[in-house]
């Protein structure tokens, strides 16, 4: 488990990261969801140890984050390599720095993906080098994978094509990925659990699905004549309504079903159709966010 506690950060007169306290269980899919300049790159930095925090503390697995650094592989946004460099080299590179670097597993995985590890890594589109160092970081095979903006700019084939390596490996072997993205829809499929970061603080995280068993979407359709927009507000007032739309004799209600009966009682409201629907992630988080200081729609866009 990483353990974060008071987590602080700044850059001249600019707070990066502001006391931020969170744990990261094992064997997960863990997402670091936050706006561009909302702090991941740093946090990713800090627990990597290329940056120094100047205050708080990391635990990994129970010891200082200066004796676990051998446990955790960076993949930054834009991986470095050598000039001329391919797969293959810096899979040799990568076998003196991670005792459990597998390389044969970087030939197979390249050639499932129609890689070639001896082309130099330059001639690779950004897609293909994405792939490449997502691949040659598996490979290391170390307890805990820190990803940042691994998706950034992909097309959503390269991107599904990535998002099953990271299912494949979970399958294969227990261990922790913390996956950085400003696009919750990167992160939704993939991640049983998210934190939000807003201007360097944590605006919440764990399991967003859990947390909300209680909350659900219904899909009303009313006869023609009826005052829609009148049996909308009162069904506001009779359930816990934490978000509605009308359009047209169509209504979508988000509601706080603690009880089990919201069904039946929009299904008194004469409604000719009542159907539960599944929740979008960003639904979740808004119901999980209602009544707090947050404006979770801007954090998430």
């Amino acid at each position: 488990m990483i353990q974060i506690k008071g987590l602080k950060k700044t850059f001249d007169d600019v707070c990066a990261v502001s006391d931020v306290t969170l744990d990261i269980p094992e064997g997960t899919l863990f997402g670091l969801l936050g706006t561009n300049g909302a702090g991941k790159t740093t946090m990713l930095r800090i627990l990597s140890g290329i940056l120094e925090a100047d205050g708080g503390e990391i635990g990994i697995d129970g010891e200082p984050l200066h004796k676990a650094k051998e446990k955790l592989f960076f993949l930054p946004d834009s991986p470095y390599y050598f000039p001329n460099a391919s797969m293959e080299q810096m899979a040799k590179f990568y076998a003196d720095q991670y005792a459990d670097m597998d390389q044969e597993s970087v030939s197979y995985m390249a050639e499932a993906l129609e890689l070639d590890v001896r082309r130099p890594l330059r001639t690779f589109s950004k897609g293909m080098k994405r792939q490449a160092f997502l691949i040659l970081a598996l490979c290391a095979r170390t307890k805990y994978l820190l990803c940042d903006e691994v998706f950034d700019g992909l097309d959503p084939i390269v991107t599904e094509v990535m998002k099953n390596l990271f299912r494949q490996e979970m399958k294969e072997r227990k261990f922790t990925a913390v996956v950085a993205s400003h696009r919750l829809g990167e992160l939704e499929d993939i991640c049983g659990n998210i934190a939000i970061l807003h201007k360097g603080g944590l605006v919440t995280a764990g399991d967003m699905k859990g947390r909300t068993e209680d909350v659900k979407k219904f899909q009303c359709v009313f006869a023609e004549g009826e005052d829609v927009d009148k049996i909308a507000e009162e069904a506001a007032k009779e359930l816990d309504v934490v978000r509605s739309h009308v359009d047209g004799s169509f209504v979508t209600l988000v509601i706080r079903d603690k009880e089990g009966d919201a069904k039946a009682k929009l299904a008194a409201r004469s409604a000719v159709v009542v159907r539960e629907a599944p929740m979008s992630l960003e639904e979740i988080f808004i119901s999980e966010m209602e009544g707090k200081d947050y404006d979770i729609r801007k954090v998430l866009h």
